[in-house]
């Protein structure tokens, strides 16, 4: 008997483990039910991060609407997620949802004002609505912040161009280009504020430079032809003029112009030939009053023939 009270006092004296040994209402870890709660929510929003950026890749994610249903859940249930915020904000702006990811940037500086990724983004934000004050603001600070980022450089000159700060751009755009040798709209932008300042030379160089980043640019081709025919590089700027012509054959203006750059160089025919097929693209596409003014173009090319032949011997 005495065996037995004595087998039951040390089984009683034994810590219970369990639900049975519980003695704090099933919070071992002291939380209170609201710190609990708040817990498990962040939790949640952890894991709905984790998915969304287990779609991440390369840069970009695989399926952004995904993500973003991700990054939405992650966000309601934890608003001081200072990565879902970021990740959301730049999937907006690829979405072109400007005002949406301008919210969440706001957010995110509140929450971190030396967030210098959500600052280059704001000021991206500002430049997207005309706001160049304000980008430049903006990516002056990034700047200070991190003089490494070359597109913060090129962003902020492309704000001074369109203020007409040429001058001030083309300094951006030399920083830029010392960061990134690489930098395709560093050149064409620099090429550009060379074009205003008159410095046509260092603009068909910048252009040139523009177009071997990106063999495809229209803009690039163009523009740099525009350079050779104020230069009067006629052979130049036609061989440009038919390079955009392969790239868009369907564009009468290419057409136009290359006219215009063979009459340069006295090939009338030539002209004539490219006037008219000007003139029949705009046929087709019904712009009766462009076929018009082509029209002249032709006969204006025909006299100039005319005139040539009459004053050869």
């Amino acid at each position: 008997m005495r065996h037995i009270v004595l087998i039951l006092l040390i089984i009683f004296s034994l810590p219970l483990s369990g639900c049975f040994g519980s003695t704090s209402s099933g919070r071992s870890d002291g939380l209170s039910t609201q710190e609990a709660q708040q817990q498990y929510r962040e939790a949640r929003a952890a894991d709905a991060l984790d998915k969304a950026m287990q779609l991440y890749h390369d840069d970009e994610f695989l399926d952004e609407n995904a993500a973003l249903a991700y990054l939405d859940e992650a966000i309601s249930l934890d608003p001081t997620l200072v990565t879902a915020r970021y990740q959301r904000a730049i999937v907006l702006m690829k979405q072109g949802f400007y005002d949406d990811a301008l919210l969440d940037v706001e957010a995110l500086l509140t929450l971190r004002p030396d967030h210098t990724k959500a600052r280059f983004s704001r000021g991206f934000i500002l430049f997207k609505r005309g706001d160049f004050p304000a980008a430049i603001k903006e990516f002056s600070t990034v700047i200070e912040e991190d003089d490494s980022i070359a597109q913060a450089f090129a962003l902020r000159g492309t704000c001074y161009a369109n203020m007409d700060r040429h001058e001030d751009a083309i300094y951006d755009f030399d920083r830029a280009l010392a960061l990134n040798p690489a930098h395709y709209e560093a050149y064409y932008n620099r090429g550009l504020a060379n074009m205003h300042l008159g410095k046509d030379q260092e603009a068909a160089k910048d252009l040139t430079q523009a177009v071997s980043l990106n063999s495809h640019s229209l803009n690039a081709i163009m523009t740099r032809a525009s350079v050779y025919m104020k230069l009067g590089q006629y052979k130049r700027a036609a061989a440009d003029y038919s390079r955009a012509i392969v790239l868009n054959p369907q564009d009468s203006g290419f057409y136009a112009l290359l006219a215009e750059a063979q009459a340069g160089l006295g090939k009338y025919e030539a002209a004539q030939k490219s006037a008219r097929r000007a003139q029949s693209l705009a046929r087709a596409e019904g712009d009766m009053s462009t076929a018009k003014v082509y029209g002249e173009l032709i006969e204006g090319y025909k006299k100039s023939q005319a005139a040539e032949d009459k004053s050869k011997p």
